[in-house]
């Protein structure tokens, strides 16, 4: 890594440096290779059922009928439909036979110490973020991860688990539902689904995973950041000026319902897929 024997010849330490390097070395190991394509056959079909036959977050709660009256209407969804946009992107992501397809280029944040203080970050993870900042998780284009440390934020830590009082309300199925929601979120980045270009893409994401999410909690961050683009960062709705059209979610419904509609029709065993116009074959997105 350039720079990396300067810097330790001021004085500094990388403590997770050895970890990522480790981790890079097995990522090019054939046989860990093989037992990653393997687990990926697996986590797919959890995500194919999670995606076909899971129930909702906003179906499962009564007080939630009115956001799920709205969005369908937004939406053009009805109880009983499938996330087609997170579908679409599953299909067309199964056919990626890369054995790094959901690693992380960058694992680990590389934090400079010396003598126990840190002193800033000498190169940062995108996926793999250290404390509860950043995405969610991300996609690369030709790969996506997850920020574990971001998910697991407010979620109960091992004392919380041993206090009964806290876990009167905890759902075990609770982080599987989070795991889930972010990877449906990544997979509709790919350029096959949405078009990364167009300002109301990510506006369409999160009003889908509001409408089909899994998770609770997500759920309604998603209806948050559907509503409002400002809450997250990647808001191209910022730089507008009073002369420009301000954001509609309505506009986001119509470029949702379009997408749903194509990407209804791809047929992913005649070869490659391809996106909406001007969509491009690596995106980045990140939630």
């Amino acid at each position: 890594m350039a720079g990396i024997e300067d810097i330790l010849a001021q004085g500094f330490t990388i403590p997770n440096y050895d970890k990522r390097q480790h981790l890079l070395d097995l990522y090019m190991d054939p046989d860990f290779q093989k037992q990653m394509q393997m687990g990926d056959i697996e986590f797919e079909m959890d995500m194919y059922d999670d995606i076909m036959y899971g129930q909702p977050a906003i179906e499962r709660y009564p007080e939630a009928a009115a956001d799920l009256g709205e969005l369908d209407s937004i939406l053009g969804t009805q109880p009983g439909d499938v996330d087609e946009l997170a579908l679409a992107g599953l299909r067309g992501w199964a056919l990626n036979t890369d054995p790094l397809k959901y690693t992380d280029p960058t694992p680990y944040d590389l934090m400079l110490q010396m003598e126990g203080e840190n002193f800033g970050i000498f190169e940062e993870s995108m996926a793999d973020v250290e404390g509860p900042w950043g995405y969610y998780g991300a996609n690369f284009g030709n790969r996506m991860d997850l920020n574990l440390p971001r998910i697991l934020q407010n979620y109960p830590t091992e004392e919380d688990v041993m206090d009964k009082k806290k876990m009167e309300d905890f759902n075990p199925y609770e982080l599987n539902r989070r795991i889930s929601d972010v990877y449906r979120h990544e997979y509709k980045h790919n350029p096959w689904v949405t078009n990364k270009n167009e300002e109301y893409s990510h506006p369409a994401i999160y009003g889908t995973n509001a409408r089909f999410g899994l998770s609770g909690p997500m759920s309604k961050e998603s209806l948050e950041s559907f509503k409002d683009p400002s809450t997250y960062e990647q808001n191209p709705f910022h730089t507008r000026n009073v002369h420009q059209e301000p954001y509609s979610v309505d506009r986001a419904g119509d470029y949702a319902r379009e997408n749903i509609d194509r990407v209804s029709q791809i047929n992913f065993r005649k070869g490659p897929v391809t996106g909406p116009p001007g969509s491009e074959q690596f995106p980045h997105g990140g939630w």
